[in-house]
């Protein structure tokens, strides 16, 4: 019985070690009002973890400031040999309505990239080109 015990604490000891060696963790002070999947997620001090960053993950954004919190799946975007020595978060900008694209780790020469949500794709039909663009935060 007390070695089955044993047993039980030390799987349990490592599947926590495995499931948090996979996980990236940023911190952002993010100024503006943004889209995550269906969620608005207000200003604010934020942690954003991404697990395995590497490949298709689960994407958890805190707010640390507002107690809000979502989740989303991604899938990996970009590649090669040269991995960013700093995180960064990629918005999408229609206007003054912003949404959340891609999360990179650092460390990683891939990273999450969010699917577009209907709500973007409405407002990326009804925007003037003019007024789009791309936002980058950069920490670690």
């Amino acid at each position: 019985m007390r070695n089955r015990s044993f047993a039980t604490l030390g799987l349990l000891a490592l599947l926590a070690a495995v499931s948090a060696f996979g996980q990236q963790r940023l911190t952002a002070d993010i100024p503006f009002e943004f889209h995550l999947a269906n969620t608005v997620m207000p200003a604010g001090h934020y942690d954003v973890t991404l697990s395995a960053p590497d490949m298709q993950g689960v994407l958890s954004v805190d707010c640390v400031t507002c107690s809000a919190r979502a989740f989303a799946l991604t899938h990996k975007v970009g590649g090669g040999y040269s991995a960013s020595t700093e995180g960064r978060l990629v918005f999408d900008k229609y206007g003054d309505t912003y949404f959340l694209s891609q999360v990179w780790s650092p460390g990683y020469a891939q990273g999450g990239a969010l699917p577009t949500s209907k709500t973007e794709r409405e407002i990326a039909r009804t925007a003037p080109p003019a007024e789009t663009s791309q936002i980058l935060l950069a920490r670690r």
